[in-house]
C-alpha cells in the first residue's frame, strides 16, 4: 500500500550536458583573452631560453649521466618558438586585415 502513495520518480537527467541540450543552460557570450597568441608564444620561448640556462649550469652531472641532450631540446623549443612567433603574428595580421575568420571551428 505504502508504494501506491509515493510520487512518481522523475527520469529526467540533470547533468549539464542533457540541461544544455535541452535548452536550459546557455553559453556565455565570452570572448577569448588572447586571440593572437603572440604573448603566449614569447612567454614560451622566454621558458625555453631560462630552461637552456638552467640545463647549462648542470651540464657536466648530464654528461656524467648520459643526458646531455636535454641541452639541444632546449635550443629546438626556443627555435621553435620563433617559427611559432612568425605563424601566430603573421595569422594576427591577416586577421586584423580581414582575410580570415578570427574563430575557426
Amino acid at each position: 500500500m505504502a508504494e501506491e502513495n509515493e510520487a512518481p520518480v522523475s527520469k529526467k537527467r540533470t547533468d549539464p550536458t542533457s540541461q544544455l541540450a535541452r535548452g536550459e543552460l546557455m553559453h556565455a557570450d565570452v570572448k577569448p583573452l588572447d586571440v593572437s597568441g603572440v604573448p603566449t608564444v614569447i612567454f614560451g620561448i622566454v621558458a625555453w631560453a631560462v630552461a637552456f640556462v638552467v640545463v647549462l649550469i648542470f651540464r657536466a652531472d648530464l654528461k656524467k649521466d648520459g643526458d646531455e641532450w636535454w641541452l639541444w631540446v632546449t635550443v629546438a623549443g626556443f627555435g621553435l618558438g620563433w617559427v611559432g612567433l612568425l605563424y601566430c603574428r603573421r595569422r594576427w595580421a591577416a586577421i586584423q586585415a580581414g582575410h580570415r575568420p578570427e574563430h575557426e571551428d
